[in-house]
C-alpha cells in the first residue's frame, strides 16, 4: 500500500507540473524544454529553462523528518536518494541538496533579524601607522555576517566576523568603532561607540625632576616629575651612562611619577636621575639635571675624657667629621661636681666644681652633632670631664732655732696622695736656699746678727692628673733664727765676762731690745729703777730710791725682750725700769716739799717739814723698797725725812736738830763688782744749808748757804739711789 501512494502521489506531482507547464508555451528546442511568457527558446545549455518577472518556481517542500523518508535509488525508505535531489526543508527554512552522502543546505531563510550587538573590546588607544589591532564582540544571536564601522579617518576594517583586525594608517585620527549583526532577516542593533584615541603627540613634562638631598644611610630622597599625556614612567640613574633602576635595595617607585631613595649610600653622592614619561605612541625624558646629594652622618671626633681642675671650665671645642651644629645633656655626675648643665654651641665652657679636696669627680657630656648639610643627626657622643679635688696643704709648724744649730726636717701633707709641693723662701741668709720641690731637709740655721731673722716659707700643692696640673691654695710658716750674741753697742748693752757668767748690762735711759741668746733658759737678773728726786724748797725730804727687783733664777725663752732703763726722777719720782714683762721696778718717790709729804714709788719720798705737825714720808712697794722718813714739826725748825731704801726705811727728822736719814740700799754683785743699789736721799734742815746721809742718795740740798732756795737733787739712773 505504502508503495503504490508513493507512486500515486508521484504521479499527481507529474501530473500537476504537466499541468502548470501546460499554463504556458511550450516550447521544445535543441537545448531542452523552455516555460516563459514570450516565447523564448530554452537555452541550449538548460535541459529546462524557466523565466517569469511575476512568478517563481516552487519546488517540494516537506520537514527534515519527511525529508528523510524519501524513497531512495533502491526503492526502499531512507536509502540515499539520487544525487542532486533538491528540496526546500520547512524546519529549517533552507533549500537543502544531496551531494555524496549527506543533505546540504544551500541557502537558508530566516525568521527574524539579528540580535543587538554587545560590548565591544580592544585597544582603546592606537598610534599612528599602528597595524593589526584586534577587536571582538560576543557572538551576535542569528546574524550570518558582522558588519564593523569607524567614525575616525584611515582605519581599516579587515573581517566581517565577530572578530575584525584594524589597520590605522599614519594620517588615522580619533573616532569610534561600532559592529552590528546582519542576516536575510535584516540588520541588528549597532553596538554602543568604543572609543579610539589616535594619540600623535609625545607626553608633556611641565614640571622636571628637582635635585634632592639626605643623610647618609638614614634618609628618603624623592624626585618627582609632572606630565601630562603620560601613561608610563621609568625612572633612570647616571653613574658612567643612563640605567634603568628597578624596585629593590634603596630604589622604589620606579615606575611612577615620584622616585624615593631610601639611605643610599656614600657612593651614590653626586648620581644623576631622570624618568623616561612614555604615552601611548611616544616618549619624553627629563632632563635629567635632578643629582642625589648624600650628606655626610657626622661623628664626634673629640677625645671621650677631659680632664680639668676644681674652679675651671673644660672648655672643649667640639669637632665632628662634617662641619655640625652641637647640643649636648648632662648624664652621670659623680663626686657631687656643680656648674655642669644641658646646652649647645661649638664649645662646652662651664665653670665645674669639686667640693672634695681629697678625691676627683667626674661629668658626662652626652653630645649629638647635627650636620650643617642636610641637618643629619649622628650618633650621641659621650664625653667624661674628670674634675680633681681641691688640693691643701697641712699647716707646717712655726720653728724658732738657734744660731748654728739644726733645723726640724719639714716634712709636706695633704688629702690627695701623689701631691707635689713647691716651697719658696724669702730669706736666704738662714741657710735655706730661695726655693725648691719636695720636702724641706733639716739644715744648719744661719744668724751671724744680734737681732733674730725670720725667713717666710710659702708652700704651694700641685696635682698632676690626666696630664692637668692643678695648684692648690699656699701656706705660710716661719723659721726664726736667733743670734748667739745679742749684747752690743747697737742695742746699748755692755758685756763683760764674771767667771763662768756671761754679763749683759744696760744702763743708757730708754727701751732696748735684748734677745735670748741660744740654748739659754734662765737668767740671774737685777733690775732697778731710777731714784726720786729730793723735795724742792726748805725743810724738804730726801727722794726715795729706785724700785729693785732681783731674780737669781728667771725663767726665760728663746725670744726678744724689751729692756727699760727709767731715769732718776727730776723734781718728780724716778721712772720705772723693766724686763719685758717680767720685771717692772718702780720708780722712787719724790721727797716731799715743805708742808707736803713724800711721794709714794719704788721707795717712798722723805716727808716735808710743817709746823705744828711733820708731813709723813711715802710708801714703798713691796718686795722693791721701804717708806720714807716723817718731816719735823717743831715750830721755827725745819728739818725733812729721809727718803726710803730698797733695804730700810728712811729716818725721821728729830726736833734737836737732825733731818731724817735716808733708808740703806742693797749691795749685789751681779755685775762682778760689788755695788750699793737704791739709797734712799737724806732730808735737807733750815736755812743752813746742811743735809743729813743719805743712803747713797743725794741730800735735799746741795751744801751752799749762797742758794738757799735750791731744789733737791735729782735721783740716779742704774743705782737707783734717792736724791
Amino acid at each position: 500500500m505504502k508503495i503504490k501512494k508513493l507512486h500515486y502521489r508521484n504521479y499527481q506531482i507529474i501530473i500537476s507540473i504537466v499541468f502548470i507547464l501546460c499554463a504556458f508555451d511550450c516550447f521544445s528546442q535543441v537545448g531542452g524544454a523552455a516555460f516563459n511568457i514570450t516565447g523564448s527558446a530554452a537555452d541550449n545549455s538548460a535541459i529546462l529553462d524557466m523565466s517569469s518577472n511575476k512568478q517563481g518556481v516552487l519546488i517540494p517542500r516537506m520537514s527534515t523528518i519527511e525529508r528523510d523518508l524519501i524513497i531512495g535509488t533502491n526503492g526502499v525508505a531512507g536509502d540515499p536518494p539520487a544525487l542532486g535531489l533538491q528540496i526546500y526543508n520547512t524546519t529549517t527554512n533552507c533549500l537543502e541538496i544531496y551531494i555524496g552522502s549527506t543533505w546540504q543546505a544551500v541557502v537558508c531563510g530566516c525568521t527574524s533579524a539579528p540580535a543587538a550587538a554587545g560590548t565591544i573590546i580592544g585597544t582603546a588607544a592606537v598610534c599612528p601607522g599602528q597595524s593589526a589591532v584586534l577587536y571582538s564582540v560576543p557572538a551576535i544571536d542569528r546574524a550570518t555576517t558582522y558588519m564593523w564601522s569607524y567614525s575616525g579617518i584611515g582605519a581599516s576594517i579587515v573581517g566581517s566576523t565577530n572578530t575584525v583586525i584594524v589597520y590605522f594608517s599614519g594620517a588615522a585620527t580619533s573616532g569610534n568603532l561600532t559592529v552590528k549583526g546582519i542576516n536575510a532577516c535584516g540588520n541588528g542593533t549597532v553596538s554602543a561607540d568604543f572609543p579610539i584615541s589616535v594619540n600623535s603627540t609625545a607626553p608633556n613634562i611641565t614640571a622636571q625632576p628637582l635635585s634632592a638631598a639626605t643623610c647618609l644611610e638614614d634618609g628618603v630622597a624623592t624626585y618627582t616629575v609632572t606630565a601630562t599625556g603620560g601613561l608610563t614612567y621609568q625612572w633612570q640613574e647616571f653613574i658612567i651612562s643612563w640605567n634603568n633602576v628597578a624596585n629593590a635595595g634603596v630604589y622604589s617607585n620606579v615606575n611612577t611619577a615620584t622616585l624615593t631613595v631610601t639611605n643610599p649610600t656614600s657612593g651614590m653622592n653626586g648620581n644623576k636621575y631622570r624618568c623616561i614619561v612614555s604615552g601611548t605612541c611616544t616618549s619624553t625624558t627629563s632632563d635629567g639635571e635632578a643629582a642625589l646629594t648624600v650628606n655626610p652622618i657626622p661623628s664626634v671626633t673629640n677625645a671621650s675624657i677631659a680632664y680639668i681642675c676644681s674652679g675651671a671650665s673644660p672648655n672643649i671645642t667640639l669637632t665632628s667629621s662634617a662641619p655640625s651644629n652641637f647640643a649636648w645633656t648632662v648624664g652621670t655626675i659623680t663626686g657631687s661636681i656643680t656648674g655642669a648643665g644641658d646646652g649647645s654651641g661649638s664649645t662646652i665652657n662651664q665653670t665645674l666644681t669639686n667640693p672634695s679636696n681629697a678625691t676627683t669627680g667626674s661629668v658626662q657630656y652626652i653630645v649629638t652633632p647635627t650636620s650643617t648639610a642636610g641637618s643629619c643627626e649622628g650618633a650621641a657622643f659621650t664625653i667624661t670631664v674628670t674634675v680633681n679635688p681641691i688640693l691643701t696643704v697641712d699647716q707646717p709648724s712655726n720653728q724658732t732655732v738657734c744660731n748654728a744649730k739644726s733645723t726640724t726636717a719639714v716634712n709636706f701633707s695633704g688629702a690627695v696622695s701623689g701631691t707635689i709641693y713647691t716651697w719658696t723662701n724669702n730669706t736666704t741668709s738662714i741657710g735655706l736656699a730661695a726655693s725648691g720641690t719636695g720636702n724641706i731637709a733639716s739644715f744648719t740655721a744661719i744668724n751671724t746678727g744680734i737681732s733674730a731673722v725670720t725667713a717666710s716659707v710659702t708652700v704651694t700643692p700641685f696635682y698632676t692628673n690626666g696630664g692637668v696640673t692643678c695648684t692648690g691654695s699656699s701656706k705660710n710658716f716661719t723659721i726664726t733664727v736667733n743670734p748667739t750674741n745679742t749684747c752690743t753697742a747697737a742695742n746699748n748693752c755692755t758685756q763683760t765676762i764674771n767667771g763662768s757668767y756671761t754679763v749683759n748690762t744696760f744702763t743708757t735711759v730708754g727701751a732696748n731690745t735684748w734677745i735670748v741668746p741660744c740654748g739659754v733658759t734662765q737668767i740671774e737678773c737685777l733690775v732697778v729703777a731710777g731714784g726720786g728726786s729730793g723735795g724742792s724748797g726748805n725743810y724738804s725730804g730726801g727722794g726715795g730710791g729706785g724700785g729693785l727687783l732681783y731674780n737669781s733664777a728667771l725663767a726665760v725663752t728663746e725670744q726678744s725682750y724689751t729692756v727699760t732703763v727709767g731715769a732718776g726722777g727730776a723734781n718728780s719720782n724716778g721712772q720705772n725700769s723693766s724686763f719685758g714683762t717680767l720685771l717692772t721696778a718702780i720708780g722712787g718717790g719724790k721727797g716731799g716739799s715743805s708742808g707736803f709729804v713724800g711721794s709714794d714709788g719704788g721707795a717712798g719720798g722723805g716727808g716735808g717739814y710743817s709746823c705744828p705737825s711733820g708731813y709723813y714720808g711715802g710708801n714703798g712697794t713691796s718686795g722693791q723698797g721701804y717708806g720714807g722718813g716723817r718731816g719735823n714739826s717743831t715750830c721755827g725748825y725745819g728739818w725733812g725725812g729721809g727718803g726710803g731704801g730698797a733695804g730700810g726705811v728712811g729716818s725721821n727728822a728729830i726736833h734737836t736738830g737732825n733731818p731724817g736719814n735716808g733708808g740703806v740700799g742693797l749691795a749685789y754683785s751681779i755685775s762682778g763688782t760689788s755695788t750699793y743699789y737704791s739709797g734712799g736721799g737724806g732730808g735737807a734742815i733750815d736755812t743752813q744749808g746742811y743735809r743729813s746721809y743719805g743712803g747713797n742718795g743725794g741730800g735735799g740740798w746741795v751744801n751752799s748757804t749762797s742758794t738757799p732756795n735750791n731744789p733737791g737733787t735729782n735721783g740716779t739712773a742704774n743705782t737707783g739711789g734717792g736724791g
